[in-house]
């Protein structure tokens, strides 16, 4: 139930970053809300739950952004197993450790794709501009707290099995009044 939660939540984060947000101009910038998750699902989620996750948002980014086929479930699988692997040594997964956690990953992950695309793809042109990708590191950066709890919060409501009160209009049937 949880990895299709994610997964419903992935691509409605994905649809808005990649329909209304491109319409905001760009000095406000266009976060990667998508990329938010997949840190936490790194973070927090099990991994061959979370890997199958990453691989489908890679697959849904592939097809969103047409550049390069393959793209970015490499660099998004590639950026999960290395959470994954920090995760064994370190204490990643708090909230106070979020924000440079999205700001490094985002910095990785954008020039793997950039050079990615610049030595296999010679014809495929990304403009690399660092106003532009400071702009988006600050924004997941300050963006990257609050995601992070109301994904907590979302597996906590699911784990505990609070999520069924939503979906039961009536309380239990039977005399509530005699206990």
């Amino acid at each position: 139930m949880l990895a299709f939660i994610f997964l419903i939540l992935g691509s409605f984060l994905l649809i808005l970053q990649t329909s209304l947000f491109t319409i905001l101009p760009k000095w406000i910038g266009n976060p990667d809300l998508l990329f938010l998750v997949i840190i936490f699902m790194a973070c927090r989620l099990d991994t061959y739950q979370g890997a199958i996750l990453t691989l489908v948002f890679g697959l849904l980014m592939d097809i969103f952004s047409g550049i390069v086929p393959g793209l970015f479930p490499a660099v998004y699988l590639g950026l999960f197993a290395t959470i994954k692997l920090l995760s064994k040594h370190f204490i990643i997964d708090e909230p106070s450790h979020q924000p440079p956690l999205a700001v490094a990953g985002y910095l990785l992950a954008s020039g793997a794709i950039y050079l990615y695309t610049a030595f296999f793809s010679p014809d495929v042109t990304l403009f690399w501009s660092w106003r532009d990708l400071l702009l988006q590191m600050f924004i997941l950066g300050i963006l990257s707290v609050p995601s992070y709890h109301v994904f907590g919060s979302i597996q906590h409501l699911v784990a505990s099995g609070g999520y069924k009160l939503w979906f039961s209009p009536r309380s239990r049937a039977g005399n509530r009044f005699i206990r």
